[in-house]
């Protein structure tokens, strides 16, 4: 009996399974494009390495011809760089889209019974309105359903910690050995959540159904934890064992990571993380404070995470994202019979009361502030200055913290928002920086990449202390965090959230930087009033723990000042722990970074135990020299730039008077 699949071109009749996409023996596939397409338009380009790259079409479309199939057929698309949707049509009837992500992997899309025809057939991948350049290649079709396609071997995975032997809570990543994320089935379904390459395992356990190959296996357990990798070659109907223990890397003692900007797909109507998904994804990345904050919603993970076993691994807070065409901002905790605030308002004066008035609520932030949404930037166009931190808010703009990481909506150039954040603290604004993953997804965007060290006792996760924890918001004890720890110590004393006084004629800053194994930092970088004025280069250090400390001496400062300390190295590209490009780009080029920052530490640099904001400085120093041009002049001689710039912003309201 003749296969019931054959290419219209007989010279490609079979391809040499080095060219099919998936580990599937040649005789069962039938190769449909040989080649990798880049798909895009001609003339523009979404990213610098695309600029030369030769367009092979807006979309792609494949004729072949065939018999009906009597039962369901896979059809195997190997893509890279997905961001937008792309729908795939088969004979003018959807199979489904590609997988949205940029990182390398298969997609696969089953074909019902009968949706094959005699003769002629068209396999059609439609482009979205708006550019997305996209790879993809080979394609690929299989006579058996997806259920078959994925499996043929098994590979059984525990994973525990190396300390005590006890089973651990992880997140899996399976690549074949080019990198591309593997599609596959895990067991038991009870206890894992699973996307093409990627699961998550509530007790270190799963069994995954795989095709026959050549992989790697990398498992983690987020930010503190370090990596285990294995090679391993599997071949059909054969089993592997891979035992893995992990390593605690990164001492966090006396911080909890939390992570203050999640989403569910059943509560935000978008994304794909279900409830059950989540709570396996805040235990599988090491999450100790998960807020949530659906969309203009309260949930509560309580019910979820004691179902899917998850409750000894965190503490779950009830919040709220209020996403308004006039921003978002996250609100928590929330009391549970609270109404919703109205995310209807638009004026700030009215929004943000309502939201600090919700039952419940201590802690109010500004979710990625530069991002367009509703055709509103809360730091963007007439709304915020970015030199002297004036908003056009400001009387009203009652926060405690704004994200200047948030990972699943990352800025082309990193320092954007910190250079923002700064700018507020010079105009007297006490608003913290914090860092989020505002994860809609389970693998897309990775729970708990972006993050926050909050500084309370972090021994018992799944029973903390949120009346110490909501003091450290609003005291600005937090540490920002995606793949970096950084940590500062004044004349030996003083740290983040301090009021440093009586400091004597010099100050000896200390920051120390800390991170997995598997990052490396290259910089420290000291900030006074978000001018920088040291700096320090790291050596590379692979191990796990402390990267590098830096030692600083400063002379002090003639007046107040801010200090910040910023450490950064090379962003990690691996599929375990990808770094992502920009949500909202404003550069066709992006060199992905590690990020571990401080908050400030507040320099009395006068004695006086109170902290001067360099706004306050300029009004005192306008008021002094009571209009005499010169004589003001002479008044900011010693003064830093952020001072200056406050004057001159004072000196034009002035004239627009």
């Amino acid at each position: 009996m003749s296969h019931p699949l054959r290419l219209l071109a007989a010279t490609a009749a079979f391809i040499s399974a080095a060219f099919a996409p998936s580990p599937v023996h040649a005789a069962e596939a039938v190769i449909l494009e040989s080649r990798t397409q880049h798909l895009g338009n001609a003339g523009s380009w979404e990213w610098e390495h695309y600029k030369d790259k030769l367009v092979d079409g807006e979309r792609l479309e494949l004729t072949f011809t065939s018999h009906p199939n009597a039962t369901a057929y896979t059809l195997h698309l190997w893509q890279r760089d997905v961001k937008l949707s792309w729908p795939v049509f088969l004979n003018n009837k959807k199979l489904g889209n590609l997988t949205t992500a940029e990182t390398a992997l298969e997609t696969l899309l089953e074909i019902p019974p009968g949706t094959l025809v005699e003769g002629e057939n068209k396999l059609r991948i439609e482009a979205p309105p708006s550019l997305d350049d996209i790879e993809v290649g080979p394609v690929s079709l299989t006579p058996q359903p997806v259920a078959v396609a994925v499996g043929g071997a098994n590979v059984k995975v525990g994973v525990t910690n190396r300390a005590d032997g006890t089973s651990l809570p992880c997140r899996l990543t399976l690549t074949r050995r080019d990198g591309t994320l593997q599609p596959l089935r895990a067991e038991p379904a009870a206890e894992t959540t699973t996307r093409v390459g990627v699961i998550y395992a509530t007790k270190g356990q799963a069994v995954l159904s795989i095709p026959p190959g050549d992989y790697v296996l990398h498992a983690g357990r987020g930010f503190e934890w370090g990596i285990e990798r294995r090679e391993f070659t599997v071949k059909r109907g054969g089993t592997v064992d891979l035992r893995m223990a992990l390593n605690r890397e990164v001492d966090t003692t006396g911080w909890v990571a939390a992570d203050s900007h999640i989403h569910t797909l059943t509560h935000s109507g978008h994304g794909d993380a279900t409830m059950d998904d989540r709570m396996r994804t805040i235990a599988g990345e090491g999450i100790e404070l998960a807020i949530a904050t659906d969309h203009n919603h309260h949930t509560d993970y309580g019910p979820a995470a004691a179902s899917t076993g998850t409750t000894p691994y965190f503490t779950g807070v009830r919040g709220n994202e209020v996403t308004t065409k006039a921003g978002h901002f996250n609100a928590f905790p929330v009391d549970a019979d609270a109404v919703p605030p109205n995310h209807q308002e638009l004026d700030w004066a009215k929004l943000i009361p309502s939201i600090r008035a919700t039952p419940g609520v201590k802690v109010v932030t500004l979710n990625h502030p530069r991002d367009l949404h509703s055709g509103f930037t809360p730091f963007g166009g007439m709304m915020f200055n970015p030199k002297s931190g004036k908003h056009r808010h400001a009387s009203v703009l009652d926060i405690d913290a704004v994200e200047v990481i948030t990972s699943a909506a990352m800025q082309s150039d990193v320092h954007l928002l910190y250079r923002d954040w700064f700018a507020l603290l010079n105009r007297g604004h006490r608003i913290s920086a914090i860092a989020s993953s505002d994860s809609h997804d389970v693998n897309r965007f990775i729970l708990g990449q972006g993050r926050t060290y909050v500084a309370a006792d972090d021994a018992n996760p799944a029973n903390l202390g949120l009346d110490e924890i909501w003091r450290s918001y609003k005291e600005g004890r937090l540490l920002v965090s995606l793949g970096l720890l950084a940590q500062i110590k004044v004349n030996d004393r003083y740290s983040v959230g301090d009021l440093a006084t009586k400091l004597g004629e010099h100050l000896t800053v200390q920051v120390t930087v800390s991170g997995p194994s598997w990052v490396t930092a290259d910089k420290v970088e000291l900030y006074a009033n978000g001018i920088l004025i040291k700096e320090m280069t790291l050596p590379a250090n692979l191990k796990g723990g402390v990267k590098g400390v830096a030692h600083f001496e400063v002379a002090k400062p003639p007046h107040d000042v801010h200090l910040v300390a910023i450490a950064t190295g090379p962003g990690v590209t691996e599929p375990f722990w990808e770094i992502p490009r920009p949500y909202q780009p404003t550069s066709k080029a992006f060199t992905p970074k590690v990020v571990g920052s401080t908050n400030p530490v507040w320099i009395d640099a006068d004695d006086d135990g109170q902290f001067h904001s360099a706004y306050a400085i300029a009004q005192a120093l306008v008021h002094r020299a009571g209009g005499d041009v010169g004589k003001l002049k002479e008044l900011l001689q010693g003064y830093d730039e952020a001072v200056r710039t406050q004057v001159q912003s004072l000196q034009s309201a002035e004239v627009a008077e």
